[in-house]
């Protein structure tokens, strides 16, 4: 029995690994490519950094992917045993479906704890620790914000181009003032520029750039021009500020999701509330205390979804008994589908007398009777 449970343990791990893993990777992807790519392309972090920002995503995707994962998994190894007669044979044997299928269920229900412990205090932790890495980085290194060789017309007026990076110091610096008709007014080239965010007392955010061996050409305004000749400087050091508060105030106004939240975060959110002020009503009082409830419930039932999904997978592998991996796969993607838009449809109520909380328990728990349903039809065979 033991060698048994050993083989179908290791055919459902085996599978459900490599499931999960794809899946790990098609998440991580479409953020990697969206934000930590396009960081590292200009220059707000660097390659270790951005490293460290691709590990902090897979614990945010792996509440996702797991159940994913073991779905596709299961579906794809049992389906293969059933069309290989191996289920027929263990049945044939006295086992019963529920005893053959319990090293996979044991497997899922440890992975539902462990899923429990990564959405209540490694994602959360993960996911704050990305953010801050990523807009922090902003906050800590404004130069971060010119690419070099490129041309940057964030700032009003302004256009900025550097030759290259080295830490917090721009080489070759190039910077050219324009009037609302876009003619050049001043231009200023240095070999050396520092930039340096200034929080001023009323909220304003200025850079302030620091030169070094600058050079400077102002021209007159388009009516003087022949009657003024350009005027030029120089100075070994020198520095100037211009405002930057809508280009670096996302790096100050950080603020964590309630989904960010570790559990002892979230038990306090739910006995004084979420993000209230003096102001605050007590309807909105009792709003914040539900969204906490709602957001600790949501993270156990995504976890208990793992189990909930491979005890749906089994019997219907058994039904479908296919070897195929791709019929399995979109199987597993139509139901994956399915389950989070009910998912999704609980999380929608906002209104505390539905109890919001206990809705977002109502797809596993109709994940759950169709599971017992097939189970009994499939033993009934």
């Amino acid at each position: 029995m033991r060698i048994l449970d050993r083989h179908i343990l290791k055919e459902t791990a085996f599978v459900s690994a490599a499931a999960t893993s794809a899946f790990i990777f098609v998440l991580v992807a479409q953020n990697l490519l969206r934000q930590v790519v396009s960081a590292i392309a200009a220059g707000r972090v660097d390659g270790a950094e951005g490293l460290e920002l691709m590990a902090l995503l897979i614990p945010g995707v792996l509440p996702y992917a797991l159940p994913m994962g073991m779905l596709t998994g299961t579906l794809i190894a049992f389906g293969r045993m059933s069309a290989q007669q191996e289920i027929t044979a263990m049945k044939a044997s006295g086992l019963s479906l529920t005893r053959i299928a319990r090293p996979a269920l044991v497997l899922a229900m440890g992975l539902s704890f462990l899923s429990a412990w990564i959405n209540l205090e490694v994602a959360p932790w993960a996911n704050t620790q990305y953010r801050r890495l990523l807009v922090g980085s902003l906050k800590e290194n404004p130069t971060a914000i010119i690419v070099p060789g490129e041309l940057n017309r964030q700032f009003k007026g302004i256009v900025i181009k550097a030759g290259e990076r080295e830490g917090n110091s721009l080489k070759d610096f190039w910077l050219w003032r324009v009037d609302e008709r876009g003619k050049l007014i001043q231009s200023i080239h240095a070999k050396e520029a520092h930039f340096e965010r200034i929080d001023k007392p009323n909220g304003e955010i200025f850079l302030r750039v620091n030169l070094t061996e600058a050079r400077m050409e102002s021209r007159p305004s388009e009516k003087d021009s022949f009657a003024k000749p350009a005027s030029f400087a120089a100075a070994v050091n020198t520095s100037m500020e211009f405002p930057a508060t809508e280009i670096l105030k996302d790096s100050s106004n950080y603020v964590r999701k309630l989904r960010w939240l570790t559990t002892s975060e979230l038990w306090e959110a739910m006995d004084k509330g979420w993000n209230i002020t003096d102001q605050s009503t007590p309807e909105e009082i009792a709003q914040s205390k539900m969204d906490a409830r709602k957001q600790l419930n949501a993270h156990l039932a995504s976890a208990f979804s793992i189990f909930t999904l491979v005890l749906l997978a089994i019997p219907l592998a058994m039904r479908v008994g296919r070897s195929e991996t791709f019929v399995n796969a979109t199987l597993a993607l139509a139901i994956s589908l399915i389950y989070y838009i009910l998912t999704s449809a609980a999380t929608w109520v906002k209104e505390p007398l539905l109890r919001p909380d206990i809705l977002v328990w109502v797809p596993n728990l109709i994940v759950v009777a169709l599971a017992f349903h097939f189970l009994r039809r499939v033993e009934q065979r």
